[in-house]
């Protein structure tokens, strides 16, 4: 799949962020139809470890990020189980590579891997989203970031192919 252009990302960032709240559950029902298993993921991924700020701030951004690879040059192919997996297997082992280092070397290779990856603009937008400010009496905590972000890239690297 072509990269996601940053116009893309931009546009439909905005457009999720000023949706009205009667519109999520017809967008979650189409993306129960679409992605089954994707959906399913956000939903069960983080459940032990999450707590409600973090579940919810997971599955919107996994919506977000949706909407906007569903907007690629081609039409997104249906993710399954095992892909979902085998991605989440990859990035877990990138992570646990990633905890031994200090917090400039992470820094860095986060820039490497943001910068060479296929999808760099909706990557960004997730480094992004996971690092504003939550909303007053909204409790992210910042090791659950780590987490989101790995997951979010999991459902990214699936719809790239």
């Amino acid at each position: 799949m072509d990269p996601i252009p940053l116009e893309i990302v931009e546009r439909t960032w905005r457009k999720m962020s000023t949706m009205p709240l009667g519109e999520i559950p017809k967008l979650i029902n189409l993306m129960r139809k679409q992605q089954p298993f994707v959906l399913a993921y956000l939903l069960a991924v983080g459940h032990e470890i999450f707590n409600q700020d973090e579940k919810e701030q997971l599955l919107y951004l996994g919506v977000v990020v949706w909407q906007m690879m569903s907007q690629g040059s081609k039409p997104l192919t249906k993710i399954t189980k095992d892909a979902l997996n085998e991605a989440e297997r990859a990035n877990i082992k990138m992570l646990e590579y990633l905890a031994g280092e200090s917090e400039t070397s992470f820094m860095n290779i986060l820039r490497q891997v943001i910068d060479n990856y296929p999808q760099p603009e909706v990557l960004k937008y997730v480094v992004e989203a996971l690092m504003e400010e939550p909303e007053e009496g909204c409790l992210i905590r910042d090791e659950s970031k780590g987490y989101i972000f790995i997951y979010l890239k999991t459902i990214i690297d699936c719809f790239n192919g």
